[in-house]
C-alpha cells in the first residue's frame, strides 16, 4: 500500500524506482522467468505506455531508412539483453553496458547529430531503460527458451596444448571433442554445432600451431586449410587461444606463429579477435620482492603480453582484444550451481559466451550501419593529410649543385676561352684548341688498392691483408664504408658502397652509386644514379633518380636540370624534381647560378621550393669557393656558405665555413663550423698524417690536460 500511494503522488518516482525492480539479476536462467511475475502490478500500471509497447516501437515505414535502421539497432540491444538474462547475467552488466553503449554511440555518428537530451519531467526513461523493458516483456511472453534467431560462429585458434579442444566440452557440456594433455587431438578443420538458451552455437575447431620457427611451413598448412574452410562458413569472430601460466619469455617465440596466421587471414582477422587464457585458476608467480603477486595483477600482466604481441603481428599498436579467462581441469572449484569458478570469483563459461556473442552484436550492428567503410574513408583522409614528407630534407636535397657528367677525355668546359680574361691577365688556356697540343688519357694499369684504416680488432694486430686487393679493369668499384669512430673491438667495417660510370649511345655519359649501411640498430639504403645529354656545348641536361632511406621510409627522388652557359663567366640552370615518400608526392622546383669571380674562386648561388599536400617549404643557399692553388692535385681550398628555409613560418637561417691546408709534405689540416639561428653549432677540427709518432704525440694532451687539473685540485 506504501508503495502504491507514493506511485499516485510522483509517476516519475515511481518509474525510476521500477526499473531496477524490472530487471533483476537471476542466477541461472531458468529462474528469470518466474523471477518475474514477483514485480509488483502497481509499479507497472504508472509507467509510460511507451517502454511496454514493443510491436508499435519496432514497426517503421518501409521508405524511413532511419526509422527502419533505429529499429533494427533497437532489436539488436534486445536480443543482447535477452541473452544475458538466459545466460545468468545482469542487464546492468560490464560488458552489456559497454556493446549497448557503443551501440548508441554508432547510431548518433551515423545520424550526424547527438542523441537529444531526454526531457526533464513526468514520463521521461532512456533508450536502456525502454530495451530492458521489451526485452523483459518478450521474455515473458515467448519464454526463456524460445528460439531467438540468432547464430554465432566463431573460428578458435591457438597453439597445440592450449586447451581449444577442453574448452569445446566444457562449453557444450559434453565430450564433443577429444582432449588429451600430452599430445594434440584435433587432426583437422572441423565445425561443432549445438543449440543453447535458444541460440545456435557454430565452432570450427582447427589443429593446434606449433610455436617453433622450423614449423612455419606445417602452421602455413593449416591455416590454408583453415582459410578454406571458413569460405564455405565465415566466422562471425575468432577466439585465440593462450595458457595463462605460460613464462613471459615464451611469448615471443609466438610471433612467427601469429604472423603466420596474420599473413594468411590478413590484419583484419584480429579486428574481430577474442583472446582466451586457459589454466585461469594457475597461482601467480612471486614477485620483485618475492611475495606472490595479486591475482588481478598476473591476469593484467599476461593480457598485457598477449596483446603486445599481437599487435607486432598484426602491425598496429592500437588494438585492443579483450581477453577472457577459462579453467577446464576437473578438479577447479565450483559453485552451488555447479559452476566453475575462477580465483577472483568470476563464472567464466557464461562471461565467455556473452562476450563473443556482444561481439557478434557489434559485428551486426557495423555492417547495419556500414561504419566500417566510413571508418576506412575517414582513417585514409586522415593519413592522406598526415603523410606530410619531410621538405626540408628534400629541398636541401634539390638546391645542391650537380655537375653534369662528362666524357672521359673532353675538356673542361667548366669555364674554357675567355674564363681568365676577367681580369685582363694572360692565361694559357687563350692558347687555340687547334695550336694545342694532344693530351692523351693516361692507360688504365692495376695498382695494390692502400689499406684502408682499421680500429683494433680481436682478430690479430694486422688485419689489413684482408681487404688488400688489385683495382680491376673492370668499370665496377665497390669499396668498404669505414667508420673509425665505431664500437671498440670491430672491423669497423659498416657496409660497402658500388660505383659505376657508363655511356648511353656512345655520346651520353652517367654514373650509378650506391651504398648500404647497416650498425647495430639502424641500416640506410642509397643510390643516385643520372646520364647528361650535351645538347651543344654551352646547353646540357642532367636527369636522375635517388633513392634514400628517411627515418624507416625510403623516398624515392626523380630529378632533372638544365644549365646554360650563357657567358664567359656566369652559368645559369633549372631544374624540377618529383618525390615519393610514404605514399605522400612532392613536387620541387630550383634555380641556380654560377659565377666565376676570379680564376681560383667561384660563387654559387642556389634557390628552390617543395610542395606537398598543400604545404609548401621554400629556401635558398649561398656558397663561395676558393682554391687556394691552381694545381689541380692540390685539394686545399676554402669554402663559405649561408642559408635559409622557410617552412610552415619557422624560419631557419645557418653558416657554415671549411678550410683545409697541408703542413709540411705528409700534414693536412681541415677544420669545419656550422652555426644556425636556433644557437646550435659545431666546430670540428681534423688531422690527417702519415706520420704515425706525430699523430700518437696528440695523444698527450688530454693525459697532460687531465694530470695539470689533478695537481691544481680541480
Amino acid at each position: 500500500q506504501p508503495r502504491q500511494n507514493a506511485a499516485r503522488a510522483d509517476p516519475a518516482e515511481s518509474d525510476r524506482s521500477a526499473v531496477p525492480a524490472a530487471a533483476p539479476a537471476p542466477a541461472p536462467a531458468p529462474a528469470t522467468a518466474s523471477a518475474a511475475p514477483a514485480v509488483p502490478s502497481p509499479a507497472r500500471v504508472v509507467q509510460p505506455p511507451a517502454p511496454v509497447v514493443p510491436e508499435d516501437e519496432l514497426s517503421a515505414q518501409p521508405g524511413d531508412k532511419e526509422a527502419m535502421t533505429a529499429a533494427k539497432l533497437q532489436s539488436l540491444r534486445v536480443n543482447l539483453l535477452r541473452i544475458a538474462t538466459r545466460l545468468g547475467q545482469s542487464p546492468r552488466n560490464t560488458v552489456v553496458a559497454q556493446v549497448i553503449y557503443r551501440l548508441e554511440l554508432a547510431e548518433q555518428l551515423k545520424s550526424g547529430k547527438k542523441q537529444p537530451a531526454a526531457p526533464a519531467g513526468r514520463g521521461s526513461t532512456s533508450s536502456f531503460d525502454r530495451a530492458v523493458a521489451l526485452a523483459e516483456q518478450k521474455e515473458k511472453n515467448q519464454g526463456a527458451d524460445s528460439d531467438l534467431g540468432f547464430t554465432c560462429t566463431i573460428l578458435l585458434l591457438g597453439k597445440s596444448g592450449t586447451g581449444k579442444s577442453s574448452t569445446i566440452n566444457s562449453l557444450l557440456g559434453e565430450n564433443t571433442a577429444a582432449a588429451d594433455a600430452f599430445r594434440a587431438e584435433t587432426k583437422k578443420v572441423r565445425m561443432v554445432e549445438h543449440k543453447m538458451h535458444g541460440m545456435t552455437l557454430r565452432l570450427i575447431d582447427t589443429p593446434g600451431l606449433q610455436p617453433s620457427s622450423s614449423d612455419i611451413s606445417y602452421n602455413s598448412k593449416i591455416m590454408a586449410d583453415a582459410k578454406r574452410f571458413t569460405r564455405r562458413h565465415k566466422p562471425d569472430i575468432v577466439v585465440y587461444f593462450d595458457r595463462m601460466d605460460q613464462p613471459a619469455r615464451v611469448d615471443l617465440a609466438d610471433l612467427p606463429l601469429l604472423k603466420t596466421i596474420t599473413a594468411t587471414f590478413g590484419a583484419s582477422v584480429w579486428f574481430n579477435a577474442i583472446v582466451v587464457l586457459t589454466h585461469g585458476s594457475s597461482a601467480p608467480p612471486d614477485g620483485q620482492n618475492g611475495q606472490p603477486i595479486s591475482y588481478e595483477m598476473y591476469f593484467a600482466q599476461r593480457s598485457h603480453v598477449v596483446q603486445q604481441i599481437i599487435r607486432q603481428a598484426a602491425g598496429d599498436m592500437r588494438l585492443m582484444n579483450p581477453v577472457a579467462l577459462a579453467e577446464n581441469h576437473p578438479m577447479c572449484r565450483t559453485n552451488r550451481a555447479g559452476e566453475r569458478v575462477l580465483p577472483n570469483g568470476q563464472v567464466w563459461m557464461p562471461q565467455l559466451l556473452l562476450l563473443c556473442f556482444a561481439s557478434k552484436i557489434l559485428t551486426e550492428a557495423n555492417s547495419l550501419l556500414n561504419l566500417q567503410e566510413q571508418n576506412a574513408k575517414a582513417a585514409k583522409a586522415a593519413a592522406q593529410q598526415q603523410k606530410v614528407p619531410p621538405l626540408p630534407f628534400l629541398l636541401s636535397n634539390l638546391i645542391t649543385s650537380r655537375k653534369p657528367f662528362k666524357l672521359v677525355g673532353d675538356d673542361d668546359d667548366e669555364y674554357d676561352d675567355a674564363s681568365d680574361i676577367i681580369l685582363g691577365a694572360p692565361s694559357p688556356y687563350d692558347v687555340p684548341k687547334d695550336q694545342q697540343e694532344e693530351m692523351l688519357p693516361p692507360k688504365q694499369v692495376a695498382v695494390p688498392a692502400p689499406d684502408p684504416q682499421l680500429p683494433p680488432s680481436f682478430d690479430g694486430e694486422s688485419v689489413g691483408h684482408r681487404y688488400r686487393f688489385l683495382e680491376p679493369t673492370s668499370q665496377w668499384m665497390v669499396r668498404p664504408i669505414v667508420e673509425a669512430h665505431g664500437w671498440d673491438h670491430e672491423s669497423g667495417i659498416e657496409g660497402f658502397s658500388v660505383d659505376k660510370g657508363f655511356v648511353v649511345f656512345n655520346k651520353h655519359p652517367g654514373n650509378m652509386s650506391g651504398q648500404l649501411t647497416k650498425d647495430k640498430k639502424d641500416s640506410n639504403v642509397g643510390f643516385e644514379g643520372g646520364v647528361s645529354v650535351h645538347h651543344t656545348k654551352k646547353l646540357v641536361t642532367t636527369a636522375g633518380v635517388d633513392v634514400q632511406t628517411v627515418g624507416k621510409q625510403l623516398a624515392y627522388t626523380a630529378r632533372g636540370e638544365t644549365r646554360w652557359k650563357f657567358c664567359a663567366v656566369n652559368k645559369i640552370a633549372a631544374g624540377l624534381s618529383a618525390s615519393l615518400v610514404g605514399g605522400a608526392l612532392a613536387l620541387g622546383t630550383k634555380l641556380e647560378n654560377r659565377w666565376k669571380v676570379t680564376p681560383g674562386a667561384k660563387l654559387v648561388v642556389s634557390a628552390g621550393a617543395v610542395s606537398a599536400n598543400k604545404d609548401v617549404a621554400y629556401g635558398g643557399n649561398c656558397e663561395a669557393i676558393l682554391r687556394h692553388s691552381d694545381d689541380p692535385g692540390n685539394p686545399n681550398s676554402s669554402t663559405v656558405g649561408m642559408s635559409f628555409m622557410n617552412w610552415r613560418g619557422d624560419v631557419a637561417l645557418g653558416g657554415n665555413a671549411m678550410s683545409s691546408i697541408t703542413l709540411g709534405r705528409d700534414t693536412q689540416l681541415t677544420a669545419r663550423a656550422n652555426l644556425n639561428s636556433r644557437g646550435a653549432g659545431q666546430l670540428t677540427l681534423r688531422a690527417t698524417t702519415n706520420e704515425r709518432l706525430q699523430l700518437a704525440s696528440l695523444g698527450l694532451v688530454p693525459l697532460l690536460a687531465a694530470l695539470i687539473g689533478r695537481i691544481r685540485g680541480a
